[in-house]
């Protein structure tokens, strides 16, 4: 049990100032639009990305890059299926890649696969996403991608910044405020006044600290993500120490990555329980404990 906290602990000390190329505007994006180096990608479905996305932009949709395991849903998929979608949709081996989407929780869905794919240093999200982007009133093309030539992506997977069920249950049974546990959810969901879907057992993981995926976002209906001074204050009010590595999980592995990608924006040691609560209900209580 020692061994999974001192391997958890020992990449925080390297991390320390935040990583502001995490995000763009949209008046960057504006200014690099035609920047051979920049692959804009729409993180959504291709529904809503032929009404209106922005131009040049490639599409993965969402489904693509999620798959059901062993009944839990919203899994990342295997390293060559991703591979392979990535690669259709055209995304550039090289350069930057800018993310966004209709929705944050998607957008950040995306940087989170993409950095299990080894590349999450050369990704950013578009602050406030297309729907930002088309309030200001800038350009959209509609219809279906033009030109979208397959790739040579390359996933080198990350396995460490998946955080598996057995190592889950050790680091609530090992308390140390050197790993810190966040559970993205509604308040509601985290204190079990509502269940969600699939969850047979209301609550929350013992010692998980409630960091809710909106609290990191301000601006209404056109949500944008708060400053690094407010961000820090946020996990700092909630009792997480500035040099703890974190794991974030929701109830299926998707809202976590937006606390995910606040806290590697921050620059912050940063893990996933992918299956997460869904998965943690699920499973016998009684189960053998497994060391990693």
């Amino acid at each position: 049990m020692r061994r999974l906290i001192v391997l958890l602990a020992f990449a925080a000390a390297a991390s320390a100032a935040e990583n502001p190329n995490m995000l763009v505007s949209t008046s960057w994006l504006q200014q690099h639009l035609r920047d051979p180096q920049i692959t804009i990608v729409d993180a959504g479905d291709r529904l809503s990305y032929e009404t209106a996305h922005i131009p040049g932009a490639r599409l993965v949709a969402l489904n693509d890059i999620v798959a059901g395991r062993n009944g839990i849903p919203n899994e990342l998929p295997d390293p060559a299926v991703l591979e392979q979608t990535l690669r259709r949709a055209g995304i550039a081996n090289r350069g930057r890649i800018i993310v966004y989407a209709r929705d944050p929780i998607a957008a950040a869905r995306l940087f989170f696969t993409l950095d299990y794919a080894g590349h999450g240093d050369d990704v950013a999200l578009l602050d406030g996403g297309v729907k930002k982007w088309m309030k200001e009133g800038r350009d959209v093309h509609v219809g279906a991608p033009l030109g979208v030539v397959e790739s040579s992506f390359v996933v080198h997977t990350q396995p460490e910044m998946i955080v598996r069920l057995n190592a889950m249950r050790m680091l609530t049974i090992t308390a140390s405020r050197d790993v810190a546990i966040v559970d993205a959810r509604s308040p509601d969901e985290y204190i079990g006044a509502t269940p969600g879907a699939g969850i047979t057992q209301p609550g929350h993981i013992d010692g998980a600290i409630n960091v809710s995926w909106n609290e990191n976002l301000t601006g209404g209906e056109t949500p944008v993500f708060r400053s690094v001074a407010e961000l820090r204050d946020l996990y700092r009010r909630a009792g997480i120490d500035d040099d703890a590595t974190v794991v974030t999980y929701c109830r299926t592995g998707m809202q976590a990555c937006v606390d995910y990608f606040v806290l590697r924006y921050l620059g912050r040691d940063v893990r996933l329980y992918d299956g997460s609560y869904i998965e943690w209900s699920q499973a016998p209580v009684a189960a053998a404990m497994v060391t990693p």
